[in-house]
């Protein structure tokens, strides 16, 4: 694939099939204030949620690549390994994609092999294979922005950079893909402009701490190697390339570089927001439609982002809601299927009729407990009203 990339750490000057969400069972939430008679309460009762991410990679390597930088990681890394008997944790990342081939052989390995990883992809081939993007995070992993044509940032202005990574960010939102806020910059290439028009994008830039150096060649168990060595305790973002030349050796490395990893006792994770090892958190929110006596409201639950497993099983997320009987308001118990790549899922609430001709009164729904996602807009109400004739006022 491309070139050099200099060495360095995930940084953060400013501020990828899923790995599912393990739904709670429903549970009756408490009654809100009544508004002339009954109130509902639709709640979450619980969100469990994981991540799985994905990767990707390919791109056009420069006439006169720089040689890699000798100098060892600017930063040390951001974040401790987990707790949980982790030597380490390793977050994948393969770039330059997607490429027909490598990237859906690539796909199927990391699956079998319960691993995230992230995908930083480049605009033009991302357009160019829009099935493909599509397919990489229906499989649940994140994708992040490689820029639209991978020139190195270094020659371009502030304003150049932006463009290139609004026109990227675009590119994927018009092909149902949903972006993280991650970016990287071509061949490692950052300065004093790159950075600003990076900020200007409102994106975050991420670097590596173990290179593969997959754009020199070799053989798979070399590629292996070179990643496998450069592994330390803690957190490590492993940089690799699945288009290129050399793209099919890369590709059968990832099995190798697994098993050895986790026989070291390393871990893997995706990226989170800043770009560092770990998982996403996206924002929960709630809407809910009004509706007419013996019809039909709807809650829509909303995600900032989509969400991808943390646990080694390849489901979609799942919530789970449950509703309070009551006079008005059917109960409901469920737990909600959210596909992976997907923002959000309905649930209908029944809402029940009656012989009596009543005023319109308000019910509401309630997003409660969450884990594995932060509530950003946790209730929401609606009206019911009687669809009979005098009936209706308040």
């Amino acid at each position: 694939m491309a070139s050099p990339y200099g060495v360095a750490v995930a940084g953060r000057p400013v501020p990828p099939r899923g790995w599912s969400g393990l739904a709670c069972p429903g549970h009756p939430g408490g009654v809100l204030p009544r508004r002339r008679r009954t109130a509902a309460l639709l709640g979450v009762a619980c969100l469990l949620v994981a991540l799985l991410a994905g990767s990707c990679g390919d791109g056009a390597a420069p006439r006169s690549p720089a040689p890699e930088t000798e100098a060892g990681p600017t930063a040390t890394p951001s974040r401790s390994a987990d707790r949980g008997g982790c030597t380490g944790r390793v977050a994948l990342t393969f770039d330059d994609g997607p490429r027909p081939g490598p990237t859906d052989r690539l796909l199927r390995i990391l699956r079998e092999a319960r691993v995230p990883a992230t995908f930083f992809m480049i605009g033009t081939r991302a357009a160019a294979e829009p099935r493909l993007a599509r397919r990489v995070e229906r499989a649940g992993f994140l994708v992040a922005n490689h820029s639209w044509n991978h020139r190195n940032m270094r020659s371009q202005t502030a304003a150049q950079v932006a463009r290139s990574l609004r026109t990227t960010d675009r590119a994927l939102r018009r092909l149902g893909i949903h972006p993280t806020p991650l970016m990287r910059p071509p061949y490692g290439g950052l300065d004093g402009a790159a950075r600003a028009g990076i900020r200007r994008a409102g994106l975050v830039p991420v670097m590596w701490t173990a290179s593969s150096r997959d754009w020199e060649g070799g053989t798979s168990r070399e590629i292996a190697a070179r990643v496998l060595a450069a592994l330390r305790p803690g957190d490590n973002i492993a940089v690799q390339h699945d288009g290129g030349r050399h793209a099919e050796a890369t590709v059968d490395a990832v099995p190798m570089i697994v098993r050895q990893a986790r026989r070291r006792g390393y871990c893997f994770t995706a990226l989170d927001e800043d770009g560092r090892p770990g998982f996403p958190t996206p924002a929960a929110s709630v809407a809910l439609t009004d509706g007419v006596e013996g019809g039909v409201a709807v809650a829509t639950v909303r995600l900032s982002a989509p969400r991808r497993a943390r646990h080694q099983r390849p489901l979609a997320d799942r919530v789970a809601l449950s509703a309070r009987a009551g006079s008005d308001v059917a109960r409901v118990v469920r737990r909600v299927r959210v596909p992976a790549g997907r923002l959000r899922a309905q649930v209908p609430v029944r809402l029940l009729p009656d012989d009596v001709a009543d005023p319109a009164e308000d019910f509401a729904v309630v997003l409660d407990r969450p884990q594995g996602l932060r509530l950003r807009s946790a209730t929401a109400t609606a009206r019911i009203t009687d669809a009979r004739p005098g009936a209706g006022g308040r």
